[in-house]
């Protein structure tokens, strides 16, 4: 039998170890009891609840986040925050335009304002 006869023994052949799924966390430890894994994997979700909980009860305020220019200030109407938008977009294309026609370093050594 070739190899192409019998693809079930290439699979065989081919598959990962019981350490690299257990690795990989598709099994569990064959070298703990099941009743020590179940404690541990509650053990593990009461951890991530209580890092969970830590961190909404201290994350910043809003005031906090005003001040840091992460959050926008909501109490102004939308009408007021558009010129601020606006600004930054007509300044945005204004960079881009110029960027794209910004001369090249060829043309810059052309008329002797670069050296090679």
């Amino acid at each position: 039998m070739t190899v192409t006869e019998n693809p079930l023994e290439t699979f065989l052949v081919s598959r990962p170890d019981v350490q690299d799924l257990v690795e990989k966390n598709i099994l569990k430890d064959p070298a703990v009891a099941p009743a020590l894994q179940s404690h541990r994997e509650e053990l593990n979700k009461r951890k991530v609840e209580d890092s969970l909980r830590h961190k909404i009860d201290h994350r910043p305020t809003p005031e906090a986040l005003f001040k840091q220019n992460i959050l926008t200030n909501m109490s102004v109407a939308p009408a007021m925050q558009n010129p601020a938008d606006e600004g930054k977009k007509i300044l945005h294309e204004n960079l881009e335009k110029k960027i794209a026609d910004r001369p090249t370093k060829g043309h810059l050594v052309d008329q002797g304002i670069l050296q090679e």
